[in-house]
């Protein structure tokens, strides 16, 4: 139970998202965080209006590294069926719309290619 804990920590998750488990694959050398939605009330991701589900989708998104483990994080995504703009997947609070990255992973990203540029604009 702590591993859940820690992790809905590490991700800064709030209701209705929640830890379900965390999967040590040694021998893909990965971390799997499964994650889940953990209520039927679904808002459109338009709008903000309160729609009834339509399905999930699962989805796989890159996060930082746990230790020289790769971490996955992994989610049956709802998707919400809102009468003004139809079927949408809803948001996820740790990732943009459509990305594969987390917004964490993201940023170590940018801050690298920030430095790298920075140190080749300098040897020049």
């Amino acid at each position: 139970m702590r591993d859940k804990n820690l992790w809905n920590g590490l991700l800064g998750l709030q209701r209705p998202w929640v830890v379900r488990e965390v999967e040590l694959a040694t021998e893909e050398r990965e971390v799997r965080v499964w994650v889940e939605h953990a209520s039927t009330a679904l808002k459109c991701p338009d709008c903000g209006r309160r729609c009834t589900g339509y399905d999930t989708r699962q989805r796989r998104w890159r996060h930082l590294d746990t230790t020289q483990y790769k971490t996955i994080v992994i989610a049956d995504v709802p998707r919400a069926n809102c009468d003004t703009h139809g079927i949408h997947q809803v948001s996820v609070p740790w990732a943009e719309s459509g990305g594969r990255f987390t917004a964490l992973f993201e940023a170590l990203i940018i801050d690298w290619l920030h430095e790298a540029s920075t140190l080749c604009m300098g040897s020049g």
